[in-house]
């Protein structure tokens, strides 16, 4: 186990404004769906100073939702382009990807039992809050980089098991729909 604060650096979002030509995304966490994943819908929506141009995030960040109950950790979704971190999160950029694999952490800070001690360490009384100070002491496990891939790769096959009992789930509700509409209509 190592401390996170010696594997990696953190820092929190930045308060931005919306701008009347934006090229960059300032992520909020409703920007999210339940599992972390960007929701589709995202656009840009502020411009980033030459001041605030080191808030820009890069491709091996992580984000975890730092206030409110979805303590929720992503990968920075550089896809979409240039994109910034709201105050809501708290960004965590690995010191050495050849040491600690970003999608490992994402993984390993999303597990469960993982949340719980986060969620126990919030604080706050109207919007839990999650401390800078608290996930730097946040204890990691490191093991070598080939049982991070194995474990990278039973998430995604996880992730995607979900996703097909989702549509199976859905493709039957679709099903009794049809079923049903075409019994009340012969009924008539």
């Amino acid at each position: 186990m190592v401390k996170l604060k010696d594997i990696a650096t953190i820092q929190t979002g930045v308060y931005l404004k919306n701008a009347p030509s934006p090229d960059t995304c300032y992520l909020q966490v409703n920007d999210f769906d339940e599992e972390g994943n960007i929701r589709p819908t995202v656009r840009p929506t502020t411009t980033v100073s030459s001041k605030a141009a080191r808030h820009l995030l890069t491709e091996s960040d992580l984000l975890l939702a730092a206030k409110g109950g979805k303590n929720f950790c992503a990968i920075a979704p550089t896809q979409l382009g240039p994109c910034v971190a709201s105050p809501s999160f708290l960004i965590i950029r690995i010191d050495d990807p050849a040491r600690i694999l970003p999608e490992y952490l994402c993984g390993f800070l999303n597990l469960p039992s993982t949340r719980q001690l986060l969620t126990a360490q919030a604080q706050g009384s109207a919007i839990a809050s999650l401390s800078k100070a608290d996930l730097e002491e946040f204890d990691v496990p490191l093991p070598p980089l080939e049982r991070q891939r194995a474990c990278i790769a039973l998430t995604r096959l996880h992730r995607r098991e979900q996703a097909l009992y989702k549509a199976i789930a859905e493709r039957r509700r679709q099903i009794t729909d049809y079923k049903l509409t075409k019994i009340y209509k012969d009924e008539r």
